[in-house]
């Protein structure tokens, strides 16, 4: 269907994911379009309640546990929310998808990345994004912008930050060896309407 499209805007904490993704989705509208802004984990009840459980600082957990909820709430979300609005012709505008796991639970978690991505492939991934947008900013920056952590990831420290970031450089430049056109880089050092505008020059040519 015309104008239909599974974006994803992804980067480490504090890059301007929900920022970017609340604008897109308000210049989407604003265009005419139908948009719907979800996040993961979340934006389901399943989703909400594991997201509560990732994030409680009052857990500890493996990566290789985080990774598996982290991929049941993504399949929840995408059978519940976002395969039926893409039917319906709405634009998806998604905060997160397999670039944070294979960042956070791959790369900083020390897992296996190909046994990561073949669990996400295998059992997350329908609908696939048909644009994943990396939003890149130093950790040093994204730190200061998001301010004191909240939460048991943030809580992990600037070390396993700094792999964190490294970890999305490896999802980008994989992306881009195997000639994998929907994964962007997009600098998110400038001012938030920068980085829109930005965000708007690859989403909008797709659309048409």
């Amino acid at each position: 269907m015309m104008g239909t499209m599974f974006v994803v805007l992804d980067g480490v904490d504090g890059c301007g994911k929900t920022t970017q993704a609340e604008r897109l989705t308000a210049t989407l509208r604003a265009s005419g379009r139908q948009a719907l802004h979800v996040r993961e984990p979340g934006s389901t009840q399943v989703g909400e309640r594991v997201r509560a459980l990732l994030l409680d600082p009052e857990l500890s957990m493996s990566p290789e546990v985080e990774t598996l909820l982290f991929a049941a709430a993504r399949r929840q979300m995408l059978d519940e929310i976002v395969a039926p609005a893409l039917a319906a012709g709405q634009v998806v505008v998604c905060e997160r998808f397999h670039p944070s796991t294979f960042a956070y639970q791959a790369i900083a978690g020390d897992l296996k990345p190909e046994r990561v991505m073949d669990l996400l492939l295998g059992w997350a991934t329908a609908p696939a994004p048909d644009l994943v947008l990396l939003l890149e900013l130093d950790v040093a920056e994204a730190t200061r912008r998001r301010g004191a952590a909240t939460d048991r990831i943030e809580a992990k420290g600037a070390a396993y930050m700094q792999r964190v970031a490294a970890g999305y450089g490896d999802y980008a430049r994989r992306a881009s060896e195997r000639g994998d056109a929907s994964v962007r880089v997009i600098p998110a050092a400038g001012a938030a309407d920068e980085v829109a505008s930005a965000v708007w020059h690859v989403v909008e040519p797709c659309l048409r």
